[in-house]
């Protein structure tokens, strides 16, 4: 598996995590976000490149840094 699908898969495989923990399904979140929930779930799934924005935008809405999409420690 290469290096960068690892990543997207481990990140997505985090946020859905730390949603689950805040008992957000996709649709909420993709409603929080103004994204669809389709998009959500390719991201969740190590399917999207998701951009810094993204990123932040996710960050923001789950109340956390964006360093903890990346503390694959879970």
């Amino acid at each position: 598996m290469s290096t960068n699908l690892e990543l997207e898969k481990r990140f997505g495989a985090k946020l859905a995590y730390i949603r689950k923990t805040r008992k957000l399904s996709q649709m909420k979140l993709a409603e929080i976000v103004n994204m669809n929930f389709n998009y959500i779930g390719q991201i969740e799934r190590g399917e999207a490149n998701v951009t810094i924005k993204t990123i932040k935008i996710l960050a923001n809405a789950l109340d956390i840094e964006v360093k903890e999409l990346f503390d694959f420690s879970f």
